[in-house]
């Protein structure tokens, strides 16, 4: 995509999985999710009549009534990214990047005015919205709302050509991504439905995802002076100097090949902590949303695996660095001869 900082021109495409291994993940994974929700959460009664929900949603569980919105939202979305078949011969799923931070705090604030601002369930809420705030305007400080689309839509279009990739939005892009950004929300609903008082798991929730927050914002900070400084000295035709290898490897990058990513997935974990004293118990209906957002980071040919291919193969000096430095986990770098 071509940002405020600079263009990623993509030479060479990695290959990605099977279209079937991509849609039988995203059904499974989306069957998953309306099981559990529909078993073990107060969604039940829309899930078993949705249209009712969707014409009368006062009267409706307020949970309940996010899912089928959600879903519905969705396929609108799916709608809206076919508006460039006429003139680009293909959808556009890129309001998707764009609501990644925005959606989260809009249905914790949803289910905290359905609680009457009950104290855990504001502090989620505020929590979210801290995070989203930040992250949706380093999103606009990097161009992210000015057009174009990211990247990796470009790969997996290169994966999917054609009806492939319209089935593959519809499915993985416009569904699944959507009920995961609500999946890894719905803590927040355990708070929602729970009198228990806040205690001592509530403050160890609330300190880890302030610093996982704080890392994520320093991590994006680094990259962001790096990739603005490195093509200010490319189109000035100054000597790269300390940007020659073109790639991060200092500050958080410098124990992390994606620290940014690691604070992203993690935070979600320390979130679906509030829901161990709403619940009573450790293991509860809401861990299938971090447990999935997870895996859109760390699995096979997921995000990571994608920006680590293409980062391979546009700088040489790459490789020196994916044998030094952790992938995922922070960890102190390992020596040159390691």
């Amino acid at each position: 995509m071509t940002s405020l900082t600079g263009s990623t021109q993509l030479q060479s495409l990695p290959d990605g999985p099977p279209l079937v291994a991509a849609l039988a993940g995203s059904v499974i994974q989306l069957s998953t999710l309306a099981y559990v929700w529909q078993s073990y959460s107060s969604a039940r009664d829309c899930l078993e009549d949705p249209l009712k929900c969707l014409l009368h949603p006062l009267n409706a569980d307020p949970f309940g009534r996010t899912v089928v919105y959600v879903v519905a939202f969705a396929l609108v979305m799916w709608l809206v990214s076919l508006r460039t078949m006429p003139s680009k011969g293909t959808s556009d799923p890129s309001i998707v990047d764009r609501l990644w931070s925005i959606m989260p705090w809009i249905y914790t604030w949803h289910w905290c005015v359905a609680g009457e601002f009950k104290p855990r369930l504001l502090i989620m809420t505020c929590l979210a919205t801290g995070w989203g705030v930040r992250l949706t305007t380093n999103f606009w400080i990097k161009g992210g709302f000015s057009g174009g689309e990211d990247y990796r839509w470009v790969i997996v279009r290169h994966w999917y050509p054609g009806w492939q990739w319209e089935v593959f939005n519809l499915m993985f892009i416009c569904l699944f991504q959507q009920c995961a950004i609500l999946a890894f929300s719905v803590p927040a609903v355990t708070a929602l439905q729970s009198d228990s008082p806040l205690g001592w798991l509530d403050a160890v929730a609330s300190g880890l995802y302030v610093l996982l927050v704080i890392g994520e914002a320093v991590a994006d900070l680094q990259m962001l002076r790096y990739q603005t400084e490195k093509y200010r000295r490319k189109a000035a035709g100054e000597e790269p100097g300390a940007y020659a290898r073109g790639f991060i490897e200092t500050g958080l990058w410098a124990y992390s090949r994606h620290p940014n990513y690691f604070c992203e997935v993690t935070m979600w974990w320390a979130f679906y902590l509030f829901s161990v004293p709403a619940t009573g118990k450790w293991l509860n209906w809401t861990i299938w949303g971090p447990i999935f957002l997870s895996g859109l980071f760390i699995l096979p040919g997921a995000s990571l695996d994608i920006t680590e291919a293409l980062s391979s193969r546009k700088y040489p000096d790459f490789k020196d660095y994916q044998r030094r430095v952790s992938k995922f986990v922070p960890m102190p770098p390992r020596g040159k001869n390691a």
